[in-house]
């Protein structure tokens, strides 16, 4: 689904949101596919441009709508396409069409709420994106609805940005027990909790987040800032060295992480990002013995164990390997 940055609006637009985005409006076109998609359009455009497939189908829906503009299916599915191709602002149009006939149209509901905190305009998403939660919220399966996750996640952004922690904390708590391992769910958790003060509830929301997406450089933001108000210098370090990682600072990750894997010798995750540091510096054998590390300190961690046979392989195929200096 963050990385969605309060400091940077713009920030938005990442791999993991692109990701999101992606997936919940494939899930909607799904929902209202029809016949027409199938390049039925397709010959009235070939006397013009090249077109990318995109551009292509944005314009066999749009006639598609022109053709039949009563049909809010066919609205629905063109809201779907443009927010997909980040349109925001005619996804949200196209969606609120709908919606002026069929108010409680699900997915048109979903698809402007969206739309509408991609525009910033949170006072009229969250009302949108709320109705929808309650009508979906109670049916059997609800625990399961990743597109209700999504309504719950929005909500809980929108209620961040705000300033109005206590609902975001409600709808993100929510969004998570459909979706646990939602990264983006769990960095706005922490993001609220922190401005609550309540710095201890945020680190874990935030260890979460990172045991998810290592590279998760808001996430780690968090971290340190909730490690340095707790006095907690060390980790602190390890954090700050785990931000310039994601950032691609490589050499002053390694100095902050060869610090902190001395103040905390027994820290698994600082051993990790240590070896992680290496393996990006080209350094195989050292990465492996800074995976090796982690793993005697946590065995069982998926993120660790993966890491290391990542490097184990690499040396494998190439025995030597010349670290960068």
């Amino acid at each position: 689904m963050t990385r969605f940055s309060l400091r940077n609006w713009p920030s938005w637009a990442t791999t993991r949101n692109l990701t999101r985005a992606i997936w919940i409006t494939g899930g909607l076109l799904v929902v209202v596919s029809l016949a027409f998609a199938a390049y039925y359009y397709r010959d009235r455009f070939y006397a013009q441009a090249p077109l990318s497939p995109a551009e292509r189908a944005l314009r066999e829906a749009e006639q598609a709508v022109r053709e039949n503009p009563s049909d809010p299916d066919l609205r629905v599915h063109l809201a779907a396409l443009y927010y997909e191709n980040h349109l925001y602002d005619r996804a949200f149009e196209a969606a609120s069409q709908v919606l002026k006939a069929y108010p409680n149209h699900e997915a048109a509901l979903l698809l402007a709420g969206m739309a509408a905190v991609q525009q910033h305009r949170l006072e009229e998403a969250i009302p949108l994106l709320e109705r929808f939660i309650a009508l979906r919220k109670d049916r059997p399966g609800a625990n399961a609805d990743l597109q209700l996750e999504m309504a719950y996640y929005f909500v809980g952004l929108g209620y961040v940005t705000l300033g109005q922690s206590d609902k975001a904390i409600e709808a993100l708590q929510a969004a998570l027990r459909i979706s646990p391992t939602d990264a983006d769910a769990l960095y706005q958790l922490g993001v609220a909790y922190q401005s609550q003060g309540q710095c201890e509830k945020a680190l874990a929301a935030f260890e979460q987040a990172v045991r998810l997406v290592p590279d998760f450089v808001d996430a780690y933001q968090g971290l340190a800032q909730c490690y340095g108000a707790l006095g907690q210098e060390d980790r602190r370090l390890y954090a700050e060295g785990m931000v310039a990682f994601g950032e691609k600072r490589y050499r002053t990750a390694r100095a902050k992480l060869e610090q902190a894997v001395e103040r905390l010798p027994d820290y698994a995750p600082a051993w990790l990002g240590l070896g992680l540091v290496y393996e990006k510096l080209g350094d195989l054998e050292a990465a492996q013995q800074a995976l090796a590390r982690a793993l005697e300190l946590a065995p069982h961690d998926l993120a660790i164990e993966h890491a290391y046979g990542r490097v184990q392989a690499a040396r494998q195929a190439t025995p030597v390997q010349e670290a960068q200096p």
